[in-house]
């Protein structure tokens, strides 16, 4: 039975991970991966946070959407209310 030699450290596998975002990974990096990924709960972990964060990333890139007045006008209101003051 031919067993891979996997990455063994977590280290080398968050590299692999990240570089795989950016371009493809030689079939022997691929396998190696891989063969961690199935192992290591933390490294798994890591690849899905790390792709959500690349699929989040961009939108944020952009700022904060704009808060309409009215909305500015409530949060005012409730701030005030919440201190004890009067408008």
């Amino acid at each position: 039975m031919f067993l891979p030699a996997f990455v063994r450290d977590c280290r080398t596998a968050t590299r692999l991970i990240e570089r795989r975002a950016d371009a493809a990974l030689a079939p022997g990096e691929r396998l190696r991966l891989w063969a961690h990924l199935h192992l290591c709960v933390y490294c798994r972990r890591y690849q899905v946070q790390s792709q959500l964060l690349s699929r989040l990333a961009p939108g944020l890139a952009a700022g904060p959407p704009p808060v309409s007045a009215e909305l500015r006008a409530r949060w005012k209101a409730r701030i005030a209310a919440a201190s004890g003051e009067v408008e």
